[in-house]
C-alpha cells in the first residue's frame, strides 16, 4: 500500500522495486539483496559522516 501512496503505478521508486520482488514475483533472494544494498548504501554515508564530526568536534578542544 504504501508504494502506491508515495507513486504511480509507472514510477519507479526503489519501495516499489522491492514490493515487486517480495510480494509479486515471490523472489526473496533477489529482494533481500536490493534490501541489503540500500541498508548498505544509506549507512555508509552516515558512518563517515558521524566519524568526520567526530574528529571535528575533537579538534575544536
Amino acid at each position: 500500500m504504501i508504494p502506491e501512496l508515495l507513486g504511480s503505478a509507472d514510477t519507479l521508486m526503489i519501495g516499489r522495486v522491492m514490493w515487486n520482488e517480495f510480494f509479486d514475483n515471490a523472489d526473496w533472494p533477489m529482494a533481500s539483496a536490493v534490501t541489503y544494498g540500500i541498508v548498505i548504501f544509506l549507512l555508509v554515508p552516515m558512518v563517515l559522516f558521524q566519524h568526520f564530526q567526530a574528529q571535528q568536534l575533537e579538534q575544536k578542544r
